[in-house]
């Protein structure tokens, strides 16, 4: 069984597994997950467990045992083939495969396999051009007419309106993930910025801008509901710091208002990812992919394509418009 919780973060590999487990491919998954995937968020963690639990499932099956030098580029090439059969997407095993790509290669690195990292020369699977899931300009009008109403609206004692009116603006003004809004304390919202905002995995961006809109709509949260006291940047009612469920809640709530006088084939399905979506997508039409990039917090040029490229209308558009 994973477990994220074994080893101690200053810990030596040599010293954290006894010598009886330096065999046993669990264990050095158990410490790959206590050492490095630790500093994650903990839906990447999640993932992380899943796909590793997965691969061990096959792992076992397939050999019998937990001898970590089994594990060959034979077993990781056939654990794909399965997870295809399995009709999982390409993107699922792609994620999957990159999750046992930087296990294995740091285990090679505490104890070389006996026949090599067995992920090396394993190839991604072929992934269709994936739909731009962003907003186009007349929803996000409609949005945040929603979001404003329902301030107005809004009148329960546990409900929070303007707090959730501050979500949405945020997300969609800065493109952060919600886990990394949702890690932010008070003092991180400084001026125009919040700093030293934590992302996915290790990176750290020194500053993040907040835009006058963003601004003026956390500045009614805090002057008119939070307070000023230390603590989460957004939390509930009673002070515990918000959960992404809080978050869904809120932007369906929001979602719903928009969507009351339309019919089915115009109504607007808003999660947090789509508000990221759409902040990169508009970042990189003003000012150029690298902009959108530095924005992201991603650090390859690989993964924001999936956020700024055109859809399949756009497309079809601009080659009917070419001359």
């Amino acid at each position: 069984m994973i477990s994220t919780t074994i080893a101690a973060k200053n810990a030596a590999p040599a010293e954290v597994v006894p010598p009886p487990d330096r065999t046993n491919l669990t264990a050095w998954f158990n410490l790959y997950m206590g050492l490095e995937a630790g500093a994650n968020a903990d839906n990447t963690i999640a993932a992380k467990t899943r796909d590793l639990a997965a691969f061990l499932d096959f792992f076992a099956r397939a050999t019998g045992c937990d001898q970590v030098d089994l594990w060959t580029r034979s077993i990781t090439g056939d654990f794909v083939k399965a997870l295809q059969k399995d009709k999982r997407s390409p993107t699922t095993i792609n994620r999957t495969l990159a999750t046992l790509r930087h296990c294995a290669s740091w285990v090679q690195r505490q104890r070389p396999f006996l026949a090599g990292n067995p992920t090396e020369r394993v190839a991604d699977i072929a992934v269709d051009d994936p739909e731009w899931k962003g907003l186009s300009d007349i929803e996000v009008t409609r949005l945040k007419a929603a979001a404003e109403q329902l301030i107005h609206l809004k009148r329960r004692r546990n409900q929070q309106p303007t707090r959730d009116f501050a979500i949405f603006h945020v997300l969609l003004r800065t493109g952060l993930r919600v886990s990394e809004l949702l890690r932010l304390d008070l003092d991180q919202y400084q001026g125009k910025h919040f700093v030293n905002v934590k992302r996915k995995g290790r990176k750290v961006t020194r500053r993040v801008f907040l835009a006058a809109e963003a601004r003026e709509a956390l500045d009614h949260y805090l002057n008119d509901v939070r307070g000023h006291e230390p603590g989460p940047l957004l939390h509930s009612r009673s002070g515990w710091r918000l959960a992404r469920q809080n978050v869904d809640a809120a932007l369906k709530a929001i979602a719903n208002q928009a969507n009351a006088r339309f019919p089915d084939d115009q109504k607007i399905r808003l999660h947090a990812h789509v508000l990221r979506h759409t902040c990169l997508r508009k970042a990189a039409e003003k000012h150029g992919v690298q902009y959108a990039m530095e924005l992201s917090g991603q650090s390859s040029e690989r993964y924001i394509w999936r956020y700024v490229q055109p859809s399949s209308a756009e497309k079809e558009a601009a080659l009917d418009d070419l001359f």
